[in-house]
């Protein structure tokens, strides 16, 4: 187990964190030459602005993983909330909901990043 904080651990504690964006359809070279460019906490990948698959996510955040670097995953619309408790099976650190312009997103959000204990 690393002695790293975490992200979660990052954020909390007021850390200033810069993140990078990368596509989804990045191999693994080329995701290691994105990241190079600084020390990054963070990769953001999304599916609002372009084509999206399961597979493709678990891949990306495969490699992610892979170089020790978390992922932000933006869903592609606020109406899919119900979906986060699934992506996050699948890899990402974070997901990002697009255009939320009320609280009430929010709650539906935060319920579903949570499951029934």
């Amino acid at each position: 187990m690393s002695d790293q904080p975490t992200l979660k651990e990052r954020i909390h504690r007021g850390d200033i964190l810069i993140g990078v964006s990368a596509p989804m359809t990045a191999s693994r070279t080329r995701l290691e030459e994105i990241l190079s460019k600084d020390d990054y906490a963070f990769v953001s990948t999304d599916s609002q602005h372009s084509a999206f698959n399961e597979e493709r996510l678990v891949e990306f955040c495969g490699y992610a993983a892979e170089l020790k670097i978390p992922v932000q995953f933006r869903i592609k619309h606020t109406r899919h909330t119900y979906l986060i408790g699934n992506l996050l099976d699948l890899g990402p650190a974070g997901v990002e909901v697009p255009q939320v312009e009320s609280e009430a997103t929010v709650d539906e959000a935060l319920a579903y990043f949570y499951y029934p204990q």
